[in-house]
């Protein structure tokens, strides 16, 4: 393991704080009735805490030498995977379904820009990961990919339930936060003569949803996204 990533852990379970205290007054205040809150929301939930466990526990099996048991746990990746990608499928149906009857609909089919690119995002960086998972460096970085994608969701609602900070300008906030967290990522890899293609792919895909959400109301994605509901909910 490289000596700048002996540590990533952690940098994984501060992600996962970001997100606990962003879910915890739309989550976990409401138990035991979880008042408003569907099946959908729960499965979600379950997958991505699984997906944090993965991350924390692989790189630390990686660090004491505990190859065979990294080998065996990423094999669950591969039932996880698709299990979080339709969760993030589910809840997005689930709020567009929701919020169809209550407000016009290219606004429904505008939010949809939040969930849509993230699906595709996270299916792509894992995708890369597997490719290169005969190469530590380049399959690690693209499974830091994968949780950059969830600072946002946390660290977005953060903002605007502590903060007070609306909620375009909260999601704006958080998207140029992963944007220039990949940048300097890519930057040190450049310093150090190290490849840049993954954060230099997560980083492009980045702008990319960025851009998604700029331009929900522009014709092209009232077009996609319109599509994408029309045959998917």
């Amino acid at each position: 393991m490289e000596v700048s990533y002996k540590y990533v852990s952690f940098f994984f379970v501060g992600i996962l704080i970001f997100v606990l205290i962003g879910f915890h007054q739309t989550y976990t205040t409401k138990f035991p009735t979880f008042e408003g809150l569907t099946t959908a929301h729960h499965f979600h939930g379950a997958m991505l805490m699984a997906w944090f466990g993965i991350l924390i526990v692989q790189p630390l099996l990686i660090r004491y030498n505990k190859r065979e048991w990294h080998r065996q746990l990423g094999q669950v990746s591969y039932v996880l995977v698709p299990m979080i990608l339709f969760s993030i499928f589910w809840v997005s149906k689930t709020q567009y379904l929701r919020t169809l009857p209550q407000m016009p609909h290219n606004v429904v089919i505008g939010g949809l820009a939040l969930s849509i690119p993230d699906i595709l995002a996270f299916g792509l960086f894992y995708a890369l990961a597997m490719v290169y998972r005969h190469n530590s460096a380049l399959h690690m970085r693209f499974m830091i990919g994968t949780s950059i994608l969830m600072i946002g969701p946390g660290l977005g609602r953060a903002l605007i339930i502590y903060g007070g900070i609306p909620f375009p300008i909260a999601v704006e906030a958080t998207v140029y936060l992963t944007e220039v967290l990949a940048a300097v990522l890519l930057f040190f890899d450049y310093r150090k003569g190290k490849s840049r293609m993954p954060y230099g792919v997560i980083l492009i895909t980045l702008i990319a949803m960025h851009l998604c959400f700029h331009f929900q109301m522009a014709g092209w994605w009232q077009s996609f996204g319109g599509w994408f509901a029309a045959v998917f909910y």
